[in-house]
């Protein structure tokens, strides 16, 4: 019985320890998030969380974004753009997913950045 209990106790560790999966932001892993990651997007999902822990967003001019994170989903709304960070699909449709949304004033300067959970209805 001891046996067993020490067995689910080192098991718990490594699916805890791999459930806490941090990726550290990478601007140009980031940017060729299309090419390599697809869009299930779960490394530029990690990469998303240390993004806004330890970046300053907030402040940057668009043009800076631009530098940083390369080009949005979106790039005609001058008060909002998005970062896909995931996708699920149904067949070829995308039913849910994740979004970094960043939103501007009117000077083009950076006043939030949030992630952002969709499901299609």
């Amino acid at each position: 019985m001891f046996k067993v209990s020490i067995g689910i106790v080192c098991f718990s560790f490594v699916v805890t320890l791999f459930s806490c999966h941090k990726v550290k932001f990478n601007s140009t892993r980031w940017q060729q998030y299309l090419e390599t990651d697809g869009p299930d997007g779960s490394e530029r999902e990690a990469m998303a969380e240390d993004l806004l822990q330890n970046y300053k967003l907030v402040g940057l001019t668009n043009k800076q974004m631009l530098q940083l994170l390369g080009p949005p989903a979106n790039q005609t709304d001058t008060t909002k753009t998005y970062y896909t960070l995931s996708e699920k699909y149904d067949l070829i449709d995308p039913v849910s997913g994740k979004d970094l949304i960043i939103k501007f004033n009117k000077d083009s300067i950076i006043t939030s950045a949030e992630i952002k959970e969709w499901h299609k209805h």
